[in-house]
């Protein structure tokens, strides 16, 4: 029976059927019939496959799902960035409840900002989404990965919390504490606060031809804290508000890459980011319902460089952005939603150094999407219009912005309009099967971001807008009921054809260098299995594995690297987990790796990074102390003492263990 799925507080997205009533507000899908259904592939981690699965932190979280390739330069202070069959980091959009995350320096995020504990689900979409009733900024990346935090049922008591410690190898200390309320059930508030630390000093073996020397990893302390408080007000059944206020701070050294005879590394950063965001979402009758969302977010980059006179500056730089979206949803008949929603946004990014350029961008998002359901057919169709109107203020030779806003750097970036559409449809063949064959088409629009444009000494102004035509058809299947085996599996191939790729080569974690590549053609395979065999009263043995293939090949020119995979992508990855559920202990073994990559687009001689595959196993069991309950974990991380790099010369940790109690509240 259709219905439509409202958003729990953590402004997860909206799937658009139509509505039987509002009387019951919280009704949700689960994500399996949501991932098993969608007309594009989508896959999911909630916060009660952690611990089954054996989840220590957010990277390794990432790792379970496929057609991802994590770029980590090591430990827990090494940036962790995503992505997706080959498309690189800047086109995976992530949203934090409900709200785009941005960083118009780079353009990528670092997940390692956000806790795992804080977590209750991550869920990525690729090459489109079933949710049309979305901002339109959600929905202008090739691929989305939403993180979401509380649900409105984590703040249905009157008071809760939970608390946790975690302690890990080379001074790892993780603690985090929750505290939820609610007054008559129409007003609850919510807080997290988390801190990291760590040395990170962890050994490594540096290998030159014959030789061998033992080393360990420098200048890479940490000291990270956030904190966010999270509101909910119920004005009535149909009218709601949402808010977060948001702040992270991370002091932490930066290790070098590593060379022989030069394993040395004075950098320094300070991460800065505060913001607030807020969603009032109103259901004005049975078949119309409008949503609105602002948010304003400051960030600062303070980077030193260690030495003087060094070949990058130690400059400090600063970003803001305003962003204002309002978005409706319409259902006229049962078998049929419409939407439409605005977006706006201004970014600009000014720093200390009197090279530096003061870019900013205007940008107006328009998306209007359809939503058939007929039988067991399932057809979408979206189109996004973007505008983007650029500038670069000039400075004096003091280093002060022009006071004269038309005044321009040379190689400023054009203004740009682009029309971004995508259709997917999804088949249900037989009616008493749980088999569905999906396809869809989306055509992907990205413009360069600041760093890429205009960083000081790296920056390339000539850098075009990179385009993008995803193509996908798929299976997924789910087992009946009948037999006590429960199997889930997904099974999807697909095209890349990207133009004006945008690739970047990493300086260090810091900056990168980049370089237009005419045509790259992505295709692959990406595969999900999930069994489940009940064992008897409280036994279940499971295994649970994702394997993706992908060929990124550079058809730029004919010639010498014609053909070549690009960058940092790897043709082979995948994971799989084997865990057991029991009274006693429950037990799971991960293995994950990747093939061999390459550092450079041009293979030299040196660049190759050799494949790996990582073993860990994790053991918890959930006790209570008088009437509290309590979790307790233990991990041991690569296992067999590998080591291997994922972004050339930052050498991965070796072996490691974590410990975590936790308890709630």
């Amino acid at each position: 029976m259709p219905f439509l799925a409202v958003p729990s507080w953590a402004q997860q997205p909206l799937p658009v059927h139509t509505a039987d009533t509002l009387d019951n507000v919280d009704v949700v899908s689960s994500h399996r019939v949501r991932e098993l259904e969608s007309a594009s592939p989508q896959y999911s981690l909630s916060r009660e496959n952690f611990n089954r699965l054996g989840v220590t932190d957010i990277s390794d979280a990432i790792h379970r799902l496929p057609g991802i390739t994590l770029r980590d330069y090591g430990g827990v202070g090494g940036m962790k960035t995503v992505s997706v069959r080959g498309l690189g980091a800047q086109n995976t959009g992530v949203s934090y409840d409900g709200i785009a995350l941005s960083d118009c320096q780079t353009g990528q995020i670092d997940l390692q900002r956000y806790t795992l504990g804080n977590i209750s689900d991550l869920r990525l979409a690729i090459a489109g989404n079933d949710d049309i009733f979305l901002p339109a900024r959600n929905v202008s990346s090739a691929t989305l990965l939403a993180i979401t935090t509380q649900t409105e049922n984590d703040l249905a008591s009157k008071l809760h919390g939970q608390a946790s410690l975690t302690l890990g190898s080379w001074g790892y200390t993780h603690p985090l504490l929750q505290m939820g309320t609610s007054w008559r059930e129409r007003f609850a508030l919510s807080g997290t606060a988390s801190f990291v630390y760590a040395e990170n000093d962890y050994p490594f073996t540096l290998t030159n031809v014959q030789q061998q020397v033992k080393e360990r990893r420098t200048n890479s302390r940490m000291n990270q804290w956030h904190g966010e408080t999270n509101l909910l007000f119920k004005v009535n059944q149909r009218n709601r508000l949402t808010a977060k206020l948001y702040y992270y701070d991370n002091n932490r050294q930066l290790p070098g890459m590593v060379h022989y005879y030069t394993n040395e590394s004075h950098e320094k950063l300070h991460e800065r980011n505060a913001f607030v965001q807020a969603r009032w979402l109103s259901f004005c009758s049975d078949r119309f319902t409008l949503m609105a969302n602002g948010k304003f977010n400051w960030a600062s980059s303070d980077y030193d460089n260690g030495t003087a006179g060094g070949s990058m500056g130690s400059a400090t730089y600063w970003q803001r952005e305003a962003y204002a979206s309002a978005s409706m949803l319409y259902t006229p008949v049962d078998w049929l939603s419409l939407s439409y929603a605005a977006d706006y946004q201004m970014n600009n990014l000014n720093g200390s150094l009197t090279q530096a350029s003061r870019p900013y961008r205007h940008s107006v998002l328009q998306a209007l999407g359809a939503k058939v359901a007929v039988g067991r057919f399932v057809f979408l169709a979206r189109g996004l219009y973007a505008i983007y109107l650029n500038g670069n203020k000039a400075k004096s030779s003091d280093g002060v912005s022009s006071m004269n806003p038309n005044q321009t750097v040379s190689g400023t970036e054009p203004d740009e309009a682009n029309f971004a559409p995508s259709v997917s449809a999804s088949f249900q063949p037989f009616a008493n099967e749980q088999l569905y064959v999906r396809a869809s088409w989306k055509h992907v629009f990205r413009m360069p971001t600041f760093n890429e444009l205009y960083y000081y000494h790296l920056g390339n102004p000539m850098l075009s807008p990179e385009q993008a035509s995803q193509y996908n058809v798929g299976l997924t299947w789910q087992s009946g009921n009948k037999s006590p085996l429960r199997v889930y599996l997904t099974a999807d191939a697909y095209i890349n054809n990207v133009t004006d790729k945008i690739v970047a080569i990493p300086f260090n974690m810091f900056v990168w260098h980049t370089v237009n590549i005419g045509k790259v053609r992505v295709y692959g395979l990406d595969a999900t299995a999930d069994f489940s065999l009940p064992l008897g009263r409280d036994h279940i043995l499971g295994l649970n594995g994702n394997y993706s293939y992908q060929r990124a090949k550079n058809l730029s020119f004919k010639g010498k690297f014609y053909g070549n995979q690009i960058a940092y992508t790897p043709q082979h990855s995948g994971s799989a987990t084997l865990y057991w559920s029991n009274p006693w202990l429950n037990l799971s073994a991960t293995a994950s790796g990747m093939s061999s990559r390459w550092a450079t687009n041009e293979h030299t001689a040196g660049t190759k990074i050799d494949g790996f595959v990582e073993l860990s196993f994790s053991a918890y069991r959930d006790i209570r102390i008088g009437t509290q309950p309590f979790t307790l974990r233990a991990s041991m991380l690569n296992a067999t003492n590998l080591q291997y790099d994922i972004v050339r010369n930052y050498p991965m940790p070796g072996r490691s263990w974590k410990l975590a109690v936790s308890t709630k509240f």
